[in-house]
């Protein structure tokens, strides 16, 4: 297979802020994703009930959490070999790394799995807006079948077909993904099959549930306005009292596709503009000045997925906060008192 790719596009893209924001954006995510789940420890410990929503927000977080691993496992790679050299370029990978593959597996793997299980979160919102009941089995072992199976079989057939590998950090930062070996039109198609066609999916989904879940509230407001709330049914009052007290946590959990958007529409950017450059052979003008700036917001975007879920529901929300902060220094005051009360007792 030839190098499709200019090698002088290539050589010296990635510097070492990239490395930087990528060991910083994966590693907080790492411990953004430990925080999260401590925080549902505790709140389950506290007697709280767990919604299926926030249960989608543990898959989510794993999915993250895994990715961001991936993603330093690769800038420890990148920085042990020579992808950047012109005689690797010029080689075009000819000899197979089990390392570039398998991290290459891990992140294509859990970055669709997270996409998915934000469709799912947003889909899940608008199915049961006004209708609180659990998911029945099935709905539920299809939600699983969907983020982890889809992905996973994608994922395995990528290794089958051997696209897997490094990519020069065309579409991707100092990690591996698809081959830069590949034709033009197979790269293309893999990086939209197994990952960027999904994200872009998730972006208008997410969007189109986002916009009827608030065209449901004008109508139910509308309702309101038009019919007496002393004239409704007892269950239409429950519903719409309902309707009046969740949209809070709703909106917090469906701002999680925007929160996707915002990390990643960089890296979207640079699919985009790198398959138009590949496929019309035109010269897009300052081309690679804007890609090496697109590429330093996505080396933080795409690894911090789990930090940004960490800040928005621990850090920003009293409730997760406080339960953190009692448990924290509630701790630390247990401790602080057993060495005065051992000096207490040896006095007496």
């Amino acid at each position: 297979m030839g190098n499709n790719t200019d090698p002088g596009d290539l050589v010296d893209k990635i510097n070492m802020l990239d490395i930087v924001l990528t060991l910083a954006g994966a590693s907080l995510s790492i411990v953004g994703a430990f925080v999260l789940f401590f925080a549902h420890y505790l709140r389950h410990k506290s007697g709280k009930p767990t919604d299926e929503v926030r249960q989608f927000l543990i898959f989510l977080t794993v999915a993250d959490m895994f990715n961001a691993l991936g993603l330093l496992s690769g800038v420890a790679r990148f920085l042990n070999s020579e992808d950047s050299t012109d005689e690797k370029v010029a080689a075009c990978h000819r000899y197979e790394e089990l390392g570039c593959i398998a991290q290459s597996y891990i992140t294509t793997l859990f970055g669709m799995s997270s996409f998915f299980w934000t469709t799912i979160i947003a889909f899940h919102l608008f199915w049961t807006y006004e209708d609180n009941c659990p998911s029945s089995i099935k709905k539920t072992l299809l939600y699983h079948f969907i983020t982890w199976g889809i992905p996973v079989a994608i994922t395995t057939a990528a290794v089958s077909k051997n696209v897997l590998g490094s990519d020069l950090s065309v579409g991707s930062g100092a990690w591996c993904w698809i081959s830069a070996c590949l034709p033009q039109y197979d790269r293309t198609l893999w990086m939209t099959i197994s990952g960027k066609g999904w994200e872009i999916l998730m972006y208008f989904s997410c969007c189109a549930f986002y916009l009827l879940i608030k065209w449901r509230k004008i109508k139910i407001r509308r309702l309101r306005r038009k019919m007496n709330i002393g004239s409704l049914s007892p269950s239409q009052t429950a519903v719409q009292s309902d309707v009046e007290t969740k949209p809070h946590e709703d909106i917090r959990f469906l701002l999680l596709w925007l929160i996707e958007v915002v990390l990643r529409i960089f890296g979207t950017i640079r699919y985009l503009t790198a398959a138009v450059r590949r496929h019309t052979a035109k010269e897009i003008k300052n081309y690679n000045t804007v890609d090496k700036v697109l590429l330093h917001f996505q080396s933080f975007g795409d690894s911090a997925q789990a930090l940004c879920s960490c800040l928005l529901f621990c850090i920003f929300d009293k409730e997760i906060r406080n339960l953190l902060k009692d448990n924290f220094f509630c701790n630390q005051k247990r401790s602080e008192k057993r060495p005065l009360l051992t000096r207490q007792t040896t006095v007496c």
